[in-house]
């Protein structure tokens, strides 16, 4: 049912703050409670879809609500969780090869109801490498890089759109040691081998429906270890 105030005030009322708290504490109860459509005009841009509360997904840290989604990864220490990117999907280190491959569990779904504005943030870390493999067709070792691309819509604007996009970042340079304690002859920081970018999409988007966004990877490195991501969406319909 409608909202009706306990209270009705008419020319000479005398104001008790009784009787507006319980207007206030009425009004509370409503809001919560739920509103009714016939409560929204049509001619304004809200709709009752729009009033809806968000919902959290705590397996994957992601949270849906009434304008996007805003999640990611984030570990360290012993529990410490990575996402991988590698060149074995994307052309096997070739630099004729322009192909990419998701980055797992960095892409979700927004269902978009009608032409927006969108604000897509992303963030990203990761260790690269070291790769020293040595087959002939590569790049040099120092040389080889990973490109993290952001994209929104089909995957394969990954590749055209949004190419223009793509962050790169290089391979750790020096090996892994072979006697204890075993491993990078160097710290990811010192070796080149680390990064943290980010960047932001603002796009007026016109296709209704559900849409995918996420990142994508174009690696020219054996193995990177993306360490922690996150990404925030937000849809202002126009």
């Amino acid at each position: 049912m409608a909202y009706t105030p306990p209270t009705t005030f008419a020319d000479g009322t005398v104001l008790t703050s009784a009787a507006l708290e319980g207007n206030e504490d009425a009004l509370r109860v409503y809001l919560h409670r739920g509103i009714v459509s016939g409560d929204f005009e049509n001619a304004k841009w809200i709709e009752t879809r729009h009033v809806q509360p968000p919902l959290k997904d705590t397996y994957t840290g992601l949270q849906h609500g009434v304008t996007g989604h805003q999640g990611g990864q984030w570990a360290g220490g012993t529990n410490i969780k990575l996402q991988f990117a590698t060149k074995y999907l994307s052309g096997n280190g070739r630099p004729d090869n322009d192909s990419t491959h998701f980055m797992p569990q960095a892409a979700f779904t927004l269902d978009i109801r009608r032409p927006c504005r969108i604000l897509y943030h992303y963030w990203w870390e990761l260790e690269a490498g070291p790769d020293l493999s040595t087959a002939t067709y590569q790049v040099a070792s120092n040389d080889r890089l990973v490109w993290i691309i952001p994209f929104i819509g089909p995957y394969a604007n990954a590749v055209g759109s949004w190419r223009h996009r793509a962050q790169e970042h290089g391979n750790q340079r020096g090996g892994w040691q072979r006697a204890y304690p075993i491993g990078a002859d160097l710290t990811y920081t010192q070796g080149r081998g680390y990064a943290a970018k980010q960047g932001t999409v603002v796009l007026d988007y016109t296709t209704v429906g559900s849409t995918t966004m996420g990142l994508a990877v174009h690696s020219q490195i054996d193995r990177v270890g993306i360490v922690n991501w996150s990404a925030s969406v937000e849809a202002y319909y126009l």
